[in-house]
């Protein structure tokens, strides 16, 4: 039971979570607006140059990837969810940041499997792994899912059970009661998630493995398509814009991989069209052989693109952040700060 081993050091907070005297109404404040930013990677340890991002944009909330929710490969004859890539803390998490733990679960999982089961050890888990590090300031947890109208039902019920655990009153100081979702431009479309609060993911919007797609990442005509469905969402919603950039890599017009590390002065690329390449020679790239004549296609968040979206979005918002996706300082060197400073403008 590969699963429940996994699983299992995280439960000790479980019996608690029913014997808890009332928190006070002080113990969480008000939700407010501010500049925020995604962490999405699998140890916490921030460079000078991140620790002077968050201090120089006045970056007041962190949104910290725990772990990701895939099925264990090792089991062949059912489906089984199991954490995976779970964050290692290397440095503390500033004692001045909001924080709030943020879990990716694999779609599939709802498709095959009854998840509603393992809600407790998702929260367990997610306490143990605050308490565990000393996380400050928790008063939210996100989940990321991109469900679908066949997994709509199977995901809203995870998200109400998850939901009815953190809200059961808890002598745990650092226990968080609001949960959020995030929220996919397609998915304004249909019905509203049970949840407090929802972060619209203004990235990812085209068809990544066409391999007629321009930029993937972001296109504000992609954007102009959904824009309109947020007059009548329901839900109150905070937005995030892309500050990231990867490669595309076709093999005869089919989709094979995002490369994180390959760049466009590989000397092994030659230019065929804007930000299209060709392999001239063979290479292996991240463990992948690229062979002659594949393409790459290099895609980034180009500034006037997140600039057009805002426009589209945020006339239409309301008390809400701005979230970057994500605190990496390669990729945000690449924005000045009077880019970032109107990307956070609101």
């Amino acid at each position: 039971m590969k699963h429940l081993f996994l699983f299992f050091p995280l439960l000790l907070l479980l019996g608690s979570c029913h014997q808890k005297a009332a928190q006070s109404p002080e113990a969480e404040p008000a939700r407010q607006q501010c500049n925020a930013v995604y962490y999405w990677k699998t140890t916490f340890r921030l460079s000078a140059e991140e620790r002077d991002f968050l201090a120089t944009h006045q970056v007041k909330r962190l949104y910290l990837r725990y772990f990701d929710v895939y099925k264990d490969p090792d089991i062949i004859a059912s489906v089984v969810p199991v954490p995976q890539a779970t964050l290692q803390f290397i440095d503390s998490v500033p004692s001045d940041l909001e924080v709030v733990p943020t879990v990716f679960i694999d779609n599939n999982l709802f498709k095959d499997c009854d998840m509603s089961q393992y809600a407790g050890l998702l929260v367990n888990r997610i306490l143990t792994m605050t308490q565990t590090n000393d996380v400050p300031n928790v008063h939210e947890v996100q989940l990321d899912c991109d469900w679908t109208q066949t997994t709509e039902r199977s995901y809203f019920n995870f998200l109400r059970k998850v939901d009815s655990l953190l809200h059961i009153n808890t002598t745990i100081p650092f226990a968080p009661t609001t949960l959020s979702t995030t929220i996919r431009l397609h998915q304004l479309k249909t019905k509203v998630p049970p949840v407090e609060r929802g972060v619209l993911m203004c990235y990812n919007t085209g068809g990544i493995r066409n391999p007629e797609t321009g930029n993937s990442i972001l296109a504000a005509s992609d954007v102009s398509l959904y824009a309109k469905n947020l007059q009548s969402y329901s839900l109150p919603l905070d937005v995030a814009y892309p500050a990231f950039s990867w490669a595309v890599w076709f093999s005869g017009n089919k989709f094979q991989a995002l490369l994180r590390d390959l760049t466009p002065e590989n000397e092994s690329l030659t230019l065929i069209s804007e930000n299209r390449y060709k392999v001239k020679e063979g290479f292996y790239q991240e463990g992948k052989y690229l062979s002659a004549g594949d393409e790459i296609r290099f895609e980034a968040s180009d500034f006037e693109q997140i600039m057009q979206a805002k426009s589209l979005l945020e006339k239409q918002l309301q008390n809400y952040s701005i979230i970057l996706y994500h605190l990496d300082s390669n990729n945000l060197s690449k924005y000045s700060e009077d880019e970032i400073n109107k990307i956070y403008a609101r």
